[in-house]
């Protein structure tokens, strides 16, 4: 019993998403898709959260390295005659490489990683609003790279080719193992002493904690788990463009993860699973209803009464818990 309540915030968040997998494979494709994507989506807000919600930076820059990963799975995936037509003028290195799935995902998140390591030294050091803002700057950054570097990326045009292996299986897995990650993440020594700095890092810095190691440490943590999202999204789609990975999905991860509950582990993904089930929900209203804009301003509503009536979040910043058995007296 004492093994199931400690491990209960990791077993009941999968469970929940095993059972939304189980009963969306009664459903029609384009439900199973949505699915798919909710999945996707609690990867990447999983991602985040190792990093904001640990730390208590909020960070509007995580989504570059979702498009690292994910152009770094098309560079790893395309089949290699294939890839000589997209990217004739790839370097002979990347031109002629070619892995299969598992190792290509973890290829594509430890390339995430890296950058992230790259990009953590400076950025960091700041807090507050302008490491927010810093982040930015490099999706910004990412962002314009992947729309010029034709030799890499074929620039603005679209990306395609991508073999599309992310299954429903696939995804839960995927999701899974990122729960499972970032739990045993923040029980560590490590997620421990980021948490007290995001409570008090006065206080923290006070009693010997290095604040800006602790930071970088989830912070490529985070690059990795946002990277394997980046697979997970380039193999279900089979095909993206830069603007995939820009102002949109960086502000709508950013919102599961406040409706959830940016403190915990649990208002992640049910923050990711709640917003990608509403949208799917309202999205059917508005094509019953055919009125253009129906959706986003249902999704907008719920946001606001959210924040207005739970303002720590759908789970009130807590894992899930099972209570102990009342002794009789």
């Amino acid at each position: 019993m004492k093994l199931l309540r400690a491990t209960w915030p990791v077993v009941g968040l999968c469970l929940l998403l095993t059972a939304i997998q189980l009963f969306a494979s009664t459903q029609s494709a384009v439900f199973q898709a949505n699915v798919v994507q909710m999945l996707i989506n609690v990867v990447l807000v999983v991602g985040l959260y190792v990093f904001a919600g640990n730390s208590g930076v909020l960070s509007f820059g995580q989504m570059s390295f979702m498009a690292i990963g994910a152009y770094a799975t098309a560079i790893l995936t395309i089949p290699v005659i294939q890839k000589g037509f997209l990217l004739p003028d790839l370097p002979p290195l990347l031109a002629d490489a070619h892995l299969p799935t598992l190792p290509a995902a973890l290829v594509a998140g430890l390339v995430a990683a890296f950058a992230a390591a790259v990009i953590a030294l400076p950025i960091v050091r700041l807090s507050g609003l302008a490491a927010s803002l810093a982040m930015f700057a490099v999706l910004v950054i990412v962002h314009e790279v992947a729309r010029n570097w034709d030799a890499v990326t074929r620039g603005s045009r679209t990306m395609i080719g991508v073999p599309t292996n992310t299954t429903g299986t696939v995804a839960l897995l995927a999701a899974m193992a990122a729960i499972v990650l970032a739990y045993a993440y923040q029980r560590s020594s490590a997620g421990l002493r980021l948490r007290a700095s995001r409570e008090d890092e006065f206080a923290a810095r006070a009693v010997g904690i290095d604040v800006t190691r602790e930071r970088a440490i989830a912070f490529v943590l985070s690059g990795f788990i946002v990277g394997i999202g980046g697979f997970l999204y380039a193999q279900h789609q089979g095909a993206f463009d830069p603007s995939a990975f820009f102002i949109e999905i960086t502000f709508l991860t950013i919102a599961m993860l406040v409706i959830g509950g940016m403190k915990s582990l649990a208002g992640a993904v049910v923050g990711a699973a709640s917003v990608s089930l509403l949208s799917t929900l309202f999205d059917s209203f508005e094509d019953r209803a055919d009125r253009a804009g129906f959706s986003a301003t249902l999704l907008a509503g719920f946001f606001l009464a959210v924040l207005i009536w739970r303002r720590q979040g759908l789970t009130g910043g807590r894992e899930l818990q099972l209570r102990p058995r009342r002794q009789n007296q």
